[in-house]
């Protein structure tokens, strides 16, 4: 009967250290909250209003093609507005904006128009890639 009473507060102060482990963070200790699984990816990109090249440059994303396309226009335009509708469509990328029949497609520029990609919003990318996003 005595050694379950020490097993007993074995466990008890077990469970206590583990509770007091997982709830340490010191005063003024920022979380970390970025997943660790999504690293930072740098793309080319090339945008076109029909066949006329209007836009190029490298931009770091998250490896989804509409987070490159928001920060290359947050660097290049100052532009910080949402360039997605509510349908996750792209809108506008500096002064070219979708509408009077025409809209967007993006693709690899080593694959063609024949494997644009379904979505632009959430398409991942590939490091190192050229990524032509045309308009027409």
């Amino acid at each position: 009967m005595k050694f379950l009473k020490i097993l007993a507060v074995v466990m008890a102060v077990c469970l206590l250290g583990t509770a007091f482990i997982a709830c340490d963070k010191k005063d003024g200790e920022d979380v970390e909250t970025k997943d660790p699984t999504v690293t930072d990816v740098e793309i080319k990109l090339v945008i076109k209003n029909g066949t006329k090249v209007e836009y190029e440059g490298s931009v770091k994303c998250n490896g989804k093609l509409g987070n490159a396309l928001e920060m290359f226009c947050i660097g290049e335009f100052d532009q910080e507005e949402n360039i997605f509708d509510h349908n996750n469509q792209l809108l506008t990328v500096g002064e070219l904006t979708a509408g009077d029949g025409k809209h967007w497609k993006a693709y690899y520029e080593d694959e063609g128009q024949s494997k644009a990609f379904a979505s632009i919003k959430d398409q991942e990318v590939t490091a190192g890639k050229t990524v032509v996003v045309v308009l027409g």
